[in-house]
């Protein structure tokens, strides 16, 4: 009775050990299956890590390429800088050179209607020479009527139009000078905002007009003056 106990307990240890062992055994297969994915894990990790140095080293690169590129165009804009104090130093010396010529130009107006008055009222113009100046002038509204040629504000050309009608056919004494002065004026601003062999023919031509008109006006209001003082004499 005794002895199959023993026999009995015997085999229920045997039986525990032996499933002790087949349990250690399956759990260190299995512990080796994960050790096995823990290192695949691992060497995916260590991969990551380089494509990780690969891509700070590739915005290394990138930035360094940025910097050469801030670097080119610091150099532009130094560039752009120096080109640009240069255009405004040309622009300084335009303004000087445009300020010269308006100087010269107002000095060349006023050498020439000093020499044409003087030339008028010394009587070198004849009635011929009016005459032809008044047939330019003519010529000169007719090629301003051409659109593309008529930098005139409409009633500007009316208003010359009608000046030159009656150049035509009124004697000197009845042309009034302030008419002939209004013309001068625009052929001026003509020059001024339109400048053009044209426009500088228009305005030469039109102030000698006008002074040949005035001096002889003024000559025939002298003539006057002496004819009433000879019939009239003084008491």
């Amino acid at each position: 009775m005794a002895i199959d106990i023993i026999v009995g307990f015997t085999g229920v240890i045997l039986t525990i050990i032996l499933s002790s062992i087949s349990l250690a055994y399956w759990l260190g297969k299995k512990f080796e299956g994960v050790e096995a994915r823990f290192k695949l894990i691992d060497e995916r990790f260590i991969m990551i890590n380089e494509r990780f140095k690969h891509i700070e080293e590739r915005f290394i690169q990138i930035d360094e390429r940025f910097k050469a590129i801030d670097e080119r165009f610091k150099i532009i804009d130094d560039r752009f800088n120096r080109v640009e104090e240069r255009l405004n130093h040309i622009e300084k010396r335009l303004d000087s050179l445009e300020n010269r010529f308006s100087i010269f130009s107002e000095y060349v107006r006023a050498i020439y209607s000093t020499l044409v008055d003087f030339m008028t009222l010394k009587g070198l113009f004849t009635e011929s020479e009016r005459l032809y100046l008044i047939r330019e002038l003519d010529k000169f509204t007719k090629l301003y009527e051409t659109p593309p040629l008529n930098p005139l504000k409409p009633e500007e050309l009316k208003f010359i139009k009608e000046v030159i009608q009656e150049l035509k056919e009124k004697p000197v004494k009845e042309i009034e000078l302030w008419k002939l002065e209004k013309l001068v004026e625009i052929a001026d601003r003509l020059t001024r905002e339109e400048p053009s062999r044209l426009s500088a023919e228009f305005l030469v031509k039109a102030y000698m007009l006008y002074s040949i008109i005035r001096s002889e006006k003024i000559r025939e209001e002298e003539k006057a003056r002496k004819h009433s003082s000879i019939i009239s004499p003084p008491s």
